[in-house]
């Protein structure tokens, strides 16, 4: 029987060809589009659930009280993690990373690295991270020790690093200063890990700066991980206020935030979060425009399904005397959905399979449909029989309940479920609207950030990285360049617009108690503020032949509005005695506020300072107008003229803002 149906059906579908090319290819087109979205949303839900101990793994968060007003900070002090596992029982282990960058050299190959973390020899214990060369027990346990991944060995080493016996303990020199001996070669990380990294050095180093590893400096994630069964809310509770214990004068509340949330669920001030993250919020967009775009496809279906209705009238009638039950109907008309259905499925697995590779490429991911079909085998067979019903199942009930007698006569004309389709049209045609509103609103945010004020001058703008050797030659490749007629201006500076990460409190005049704030920090020369176009807001720049602007004893400070603002001078900054990192001074400027972050992050709390005995790791170029790539070309030359065999590398600080 349920061959003939088959049948039946088929016959139908070939019959009325265009009828059924329009629906097949309406819903064969949506269902490629949820399932589109559906890897992508899958693969944001998945980030860090690969790790054995995901559930009881968490992040520790700072909660700020600034005057009053409260900050959520994910970086915390080095020391507060052995400080907690020392108190409390519940917890197993605690690992802290720190973010840095760096020249390294290895042997004849010098390369510049962004993705380093400073970590524990617990990360290793804590996260599945395999190992494939070295101990997990011992990696990182000493001063100066390293660690990279494999795509880093094959970099410094070459494609059969694997095959080499006495890799291990080869030396790595940071910025030619110190030596780092490599101890571990781990896989490559996941891309489903919001921790990314190339390479990772001991943290024994970071506890021998009195600066950076102390309870008043901020400068590092703390992770730990619980026993099994701990109550993660009460222990939460617990150490809630615990920062007070280890840190006078503070009213800092310590939370927990669970690992498997951390891509997703960060949300975090001062630009403190160095993970690789994503937004919730755009995750449920997605979904709910892959769900939309499925429903108009049922509703077209659904509403061509019924207007053809009359068209199938006598069919109905002459089955119906011959003996067809309702349900016998019910089943041929939903066994012709499903059908329908099954034909779309393959149409958009098909598409998905041909338009995947564009959709990595717009969403910046490496989404493979294997791997869903791998993990959810068992849903594939579901989806077409789940889309024929909520398809088929309306019209087949409305096709099937007609009275044989008053169809036969040849007057009937279907009336039932009239305003009920009329609603769902309306319903069709307003989402519709809806998302060709929105995503106009959509084209014209990212046109309004494009062409937003930054606060400076981005054009013809690009950056050098400075190694090693070069920061002690940036002063005379700053002077040659300047003879150069492709060049307007150059500063040097401790870092690019974007990779300003230097955050610490900051002492001011007429601070109250307990009032503290993070301000991010930058060493620049006077050059600076000149090469990028900035506004001076009050007092003036920094001057060569002012002695107290170059003191090492005594700091001369260029704060921004936001800064002025929070430490309540208003317009009245310029002679204000601030303390920073334990060197008095005095503000003698404040710039007008400026983006020194992504266009996504809000200008925040900013201070300069001058020192031109300090090595610098960027040189900042404004080029003349159509002089870019000459500029490029000429540089890299007067750059290995001073360091033939470092790497020359570049970017525009434009690219970088996107």
């Amino acid at each position: 029987m349920l061959k003939n149906y088959l049948k039946i059906a088929y016959r139908n579908l070939w019959r009325n060809r265009t009828h059924s090319l329009l629906t097949i290819s309406g819903l064969g087109i949506s269902i490629a589009c949820c399932l589109l979205i559906s890897l992508f949303v899958w693969d944001e839900w998945r980030y860090d659930r690969f790790h054995t101990n995901a559930q009881d793994i968490y992040r520790i968060t700072e909660r700020q009280n600034q005057s009053g007003n409260w900050y959520n900070v994910a970086v915390t002090p080095g020391p507060l993690a052995p400080a907690l596992q020392a108190d409390f029982p519940e917890i197993v282990t605690t690992a802290r990373i720190g973010a840095w960058s760096g020249i390294f050299r290895q042997d004849k190959l010098t390369s510049e690295e962004k993705n380093i973390f400073f970590a524990d020899n617990a990360l290793l214990q804590m996260f599945d991270f395999p190992l494939l060369k070295g101990s997990k027990a011992k990696a990182l346990s000493q001063v100066n020790e390293l660690v990279i991944t494999e795509k880093t060995a094959e970099k410094y080493f070459g494609k059969n690093w694997s095959k080499q016996p006495d890799l291990l303990c080869k030396t790595f020199r940071l910025n030619n200063e110190t030596d780092f001996k490599l101890v571990g070669i781990l896989k490559n990380i996941p891309e489903n890990s919001h921790l990314q990294f190339d390479m990772l050095m001991s943290f024994e180093n970071v506890k021998l700066d009195k600066w950076s590893y102390q309870w008043t400096s901020n400068n590092f994630h703390t992770y730990l991980q619980l026993k099994k069964g701990t109550n993660a809310a009460g222990f939460g509770k617990k150490i809630e206020s615990r920062l007070s214990n280890y840190k006078s004068k503070t009213e800092n509340l310590l939370l927990l935030q669970p690992l498997t949330q951390i891509y997703l669920y960060s949300k975090f001030d001062f630009n403190t979060d160095w993970g690789k993250r994503s937004d919730i919020l755009f995750v449920r967009i997605f979904l709910a425009v892959g769900l939309l775009t499925l429903f108009i496809a049922l509703v077209n279906y659904i509403n061509l399904a019924t207007a053809r209705s009359n068209q199938r009238l006598q069919e109905v009638g002459i089955r119906k005397t011959s003996g067809a039950t309702q349900n016998h109907l019910v089943f041929q008309f939903l066994l012709e959905s499903f059908l329908t259905a099954f034909f779309a499925f393959t149409l958009a697995l098909l598409l998905t399979d041909i338009c995947l590779p564009a959709f990595n490429t717009l969403c910046n991911k490496n989404l493979n449909f294997n791997d869903l079909v791998k993990n959810y085998w068992f849903v594939i067979p579901v989806i077409p029989l789940f889309i024929g019903l909520l398809a088929g199942i309306y019209p087949a009930f409305i096709l099937a309940s007609f009275s044989p007698a008053k169809v036969l006569k040849g007057n009937f004309k279907l009336q039932a479920g009239k305003n009920f389709r009329n609603y769902l049209v309306v319903a069709q045609f307003s989402i519709s609207i809806i998302l060709i509103v929105s995503t106009l609103i959509i084209y014209r945010q990212l046109q309004f950030i494009q062409n937003k004020d930054l606060g400076f001058d981005k054009s013809q703008l690009l950056y050098v990285r400075l190694g090693g050797g070069m920061r002690a030659k940036a002063a005379i490749l700053k002077q040659d360049l300047l003879q150069q007629n492709f060049v307007q201006s150059v500063s040097l500076a401790t870092n690019t617009m974007v990779d300003v990460g230097n955050e610490s409190n900051i002492e001011w005049e007429g601070q109250q108690p307990k009032d503290e704030f993070l301000i991010t920090q930058m060493n620049a020369e006077p050059d600076f503020i000149e090469t990028l176009g900035i506004k001076m807001a009050q007092g003036r720049n920094f001057s060569q032949k002012i002695a107290s602007d170059t003191s090492d004893k005594k700091g001369a400070y260029i704060i921004n509005e936001k800064a002025a603002e929070r430490m309540g001078y208003g317009n009245n900054a310029v002679g204000k005695k601030v303390k920073f990192w334990g060197l008095e001074g005095e503000i003698i400027g404040v710039v007008k506020d400026f983006n020194f972050r992504r266009l996504n992050v809000p200008v925040a709390p900013f201070i300069m300072r001058y020192r031109p005995k300090e090595f610098y790791f960027t040189l900042l170029l404004k080029t003349k107008p159509g002089q870019v790539q000459t500029a490029i070309r000429k540089t890299e030359i007067l750059y290995k003229k001073y360091e033939p065999e470092a790497t020359f590398q570049y970017g525009f600080v434009s690219d970088d803002l996107e």
